[in-house]
């Protein structure tokens, strides 16, 4: 299904005025979803559902590769020029196709691959707060509110929503540094 809409996506070219951003976003978007979904396969094999070190590679990643596209596309695609909303744009639609990417993996891996995951994860995170010092009914309470809120679709649209967020907020701060306006952008005024 997410292969088939980056496809219709990719299909919509037009040869001559090369790509747009929509499906730069979703050609970039897949390169960086693949990339978290490794990521994501190797902590799972690993047996570290919860795992600072994994969340501190992944957040990396995405911040590298977010500037990286956003670089990309200014250099391959607008000849080197750059506006502010552009680099918005190109770096938000990308980190929400790697989401859609990411949270279709996640979707499909408690549906159908380990149902026992979120069990799994509930666990793991229940270890990492006694570790943090929570105990008693502290604990249990914060278990309790966890349970409440975590299931099979947070898993799934969790990702979109982070990426989306995540993406937009990389975006706002890479696009201010990775910015060159053109020869003919409104900041030349001569008054």
């Amino acid at each position: 299904m997410v292969s088939f809409i980056f496809a219709q996506i990719l299909k919509m070219s037009s040869e001559e005025n090369g790509p747009t951003t929509l499906q730069s976003a979703s050609t970039y978007g897949l390169f960086m979803g693949l990339g978290l979904v490794l990521i994501q396969t190797i902590q799972y094999l690993s047996d570290q559902i919860v795992s600072p070190l994994f969340s501190i590679i992944t957040v990396v990643l995405s911040i590298v590769a977010i500037v990286f596209i956003i670089k990309h596309h200014r250099e391959e695609h607008l000849n080197g020029w750059l506006e502010y909303g552009e680099g918005v744009k190109i770096g938000t639609l990308s980190s929400i196709f790697a989401g859609v990417l990411l949270g279709a993996f996640m979707l499909m891996l408690v549906q159908f691959f380990d149902k026992d995951y979120i069990e799994k994860f509930l666990f793991d995170l229940e270890e990492k707060y006694a570790e943090m010092g929570l105990e008693g009914e502290k604990l249990e309470d914060m278990m309790d509110e966890q349970r409440k809120n975590i299931n099979i679709w947070s898993f799934g649209y969790g990702p979109i929503i982070q990426y989306a967020i995540g993406g937009l907020l990389v975006s706002l701060v890479a696009a201010i540094f990775m910015r060159k306006a053109s020869d003919n952008s409104f900041e030349k005024d001569t008054i």
